[in-house]
């Protein structure tokens, strides 16, 4: 009996080698990033939560009436006009949305709120909101995220 070659079809080692090799090249880009999308996330969900909060701040700040010298919400001390030095202060909130007017643990968010200098008594109260994040931060930190408004109020 004789045993010829058949006529068979197949990969080489080399060409099997070369393919595990582009593939893993392919896999090594994925995942490296995989690591940035995931920051990329987390950065959006922290700017996105902040951005509601001021929201929320300056949502209350105007819907505080012009007869009462504390927001409602909030209760954030609204000066009377003329402001003549800025006049800041500063609610912490959880990652919940919970505010609190002392740094606790549960602190995600540092709102400072600084209503600022102004001219005589028929003229806007002008104020800054700005948010930092993580709470327990200096907010002057270049690491830290931090976001920020502006808002005129037309307390007259």
């Amino acid at each position: 009996m004789m045993f010829g070659r058949v006529g068979f079809r197949a990969f080489s080692l080399v060409e099997v080698t070369l393919a595990l090799g582009v593939a893993a090249i392919a896999l090594l880009a994925i995942f490296g990033l995989l690591a940035i999308g995931t920051q990329s996330s987390r950065v959006a969900i922290e700017q996105s939560a902040s951005s509601n909060l001021l929201t929320a701040v300056a949502a209350d700040l105007r819907a505080t009436p012009r007869t009462s010298a504390v927001s409602g919400q909030f209760t954030i001390a609204i000066p009377s006009n003329p402001i003549e030095t800025p006049i800041a202060g500063t609610l912490y909130f959880s990652s919940s949305g919970q505010p609190s007017t002392s740094l606790k643990d549960e602190s995600r968010y540092r709102c400072t709120v600084t209503f600022l200098p102004n001219e005589g008594e028929r003229v806007a109260t002008l104020t800054t909101l700005r948010m930092t994040w993580p709470a327990a931060a200096d907010p002057t930190t270049v690491n830290a995220g931090s976001a920020e408004a502006f808002v005129a109020l037309d307390r007259n």
